[in-house]
């Protein structure tokens, strides 16, 4: 009795210690929110990198937040660290924010030509663009979308939002602990003054 009581009490304190080391996102009681989506080459295109630009929207003013790292996401194509699915179309890519509405800054493409880098700016000037909210301890899919260039700009469209693309990119990823929620993007009005995302960057953002 007492062998197997100490059995038990090992594989209890093991499952602590488990739990105590997920590092994932805690789905309902982690203090920020979580984002995961799926960006994919047009076909017609499949040379260009793109980036796609979320930001914060700053609820006081109803203007873009200052870029950082807790209020921006960009998903870009191409990244050595996102998860691709054998027969779905792109890749994913995740990231922890600050809860809030986010939107669509813009989306940029660099075409690598030999030694020549050419860009195609993306700017959502509008000011209506896709957005979403992002709740405390709310992990949520924005679906698969679409990066092309129309003439001499980059441009983006959602493509899929589909239940079974979430489950399969949150099971190959891994990072939550707890379930994904759809989430529809909704068209919000927020005014775009371009600039250039430092001096020596070509990328023009709002």
């Amino acid at each position: 009795m007492r062998t197997l009581g100490a059995i038990f009490g090992t594989l209890a304190l093991a499952g602590c210690v488990t739990q105590q080391h997920d590092n994932r996102f805690q789905v309902g009681a982690a203090p920020d929110g979580l984002v995961m989506i799926g960006v994919a080459d047009n076909a017609a295109h499949t040379q260009p990198e793109y980036f796609m630009l979320w930001r914060k929207v700053d609820a006081a003013t109803g203007a873009f937040a200052p870029l950082n790292g807790r209020t921006s996401f960009e998903a870009h194509t191409n990244d050595n660290n996102s998860v691709r699915l054998r027969g779905v179309p792109g890749e994913f890519e995740s990231k922890q924010l600050e809860p809030g509405v986010y939107a669509l800054d813009s989306i940029f493409a660099i075409l690598h030509d030999q030694h020549v880098n050419y860009f195609a700016q993306g700017l959502v000037t509008g000011p209506e663009r896709p957005s979403f909210q992002l709740s405390a301890g709310e992990a949520v899919y924005l679906g698969i979308w679409e990066l092309t260039i129309k003439e001499e700009y980059a441009d983006g469209h959602l493509w899929r939002l589909d239940a079974a693309d979430m489950n399969a990119a949150a099971r190959a990823a891994n990072v939550t602990n707890g379930a994904l929620t759809l989430r529809q993007t909704e068209t919000r009005s927020v005014t775009c003054t371009p600039t250039r995302l430092s001096d020596l960057s070509e990328r023009q953002v709002c």
